[in-house]
């Protein structure tokens, strides 16, 4: 399958960039720093400099793909909304270009913490595992998946780690799953490139523990 990675440069991203060609598809790498891909540059079709505000670019990443990875979260120092503004975007894009399945990196318990948050409390006791974006972003970047009309799938994974793969993690439908352990980002990135080759999940959400 053709598909753009945003994100490519992320911890989580440049594993399914390195992922992507040994499953046999053509990855087009979106970063606002290709540098920082050294030789992953290499297995990638294109590589495309830009920042996910730019419209033009994000077109330019998107024009003749057949689906589209979102693996970017918020930057620190910068607001969180910057990536739901993005995903909006890229969704407008591929629905101009008729790019069809998009594939979401979300967070364990996304769309409860986005209720939660209203509380000052909540904020204060907010689980560990939650993502570093404000829960008002994540659910607006859920909401905008579900409203694409794209073949989408949500991967909503618990507190994230740099340790090896293992292989033996847990997937299942929901906003968390009891018991939610860390994870690898190794596993992630499998599971993620796994949902390239099944139907199966479109239109799910999908958590995902250690």
């Amino acid at each position: 399958m053709r598909i753009v990675v945003f994100g490519a440069s992320g911890r989580t991203g440049r594993l399914i960039v390195a992922g992507g060609p040994e499953r046999g598809h053509e990855v087009t790498a979106f970063t606002r720093t290709p540098e920082t891909l050294g030789g992953l540059a290499s297995r990638c079709t294109r590589v495309v400099r830009g920042d996910i505000v730019d419209r033009v670019v994000v077109a330019e990443a998107v024009a003749g793909q057949q689906g589209a990875i979102y693996a970017i979260g918020p930057e620190p120092g910068e607001p969180g909304e910057q990536a739901a503004d993005g995903l909006l975007r890229v969704v407008r894009v591929m629905q101009t270009y008729g790019s069809r399945r998009l594939i979401v990196l979300s967070a364990t318990g996304a769309a409860e913490a986005a209720v939660a948050s209203r509380s000052f409390l909540a904020r204060l006791f907010r689980p560990r595992h939650a993502a570093a974006a404000e829960p008002g972003d994540l659910r607006r970047m859920e909401v905008t998946v579900r409203q694409s009309g794209l073949a989408w799938t949500l991967v909503r994974p618990s507190r994230l780690t740099d340790a090896p793969a293992t292989g033996a993690f847990r997937a299942g439908p929901g906003h968390s799953l009891p018991d939610a352990k860390p994870i690898a980002r190794a596993d992630v990135a499998t599971y993620v490139l796994d949902q390239l080759e099944t139907e199966l999940n479109v239109q799910h959400a999908v958590a995902l523990s250690g």
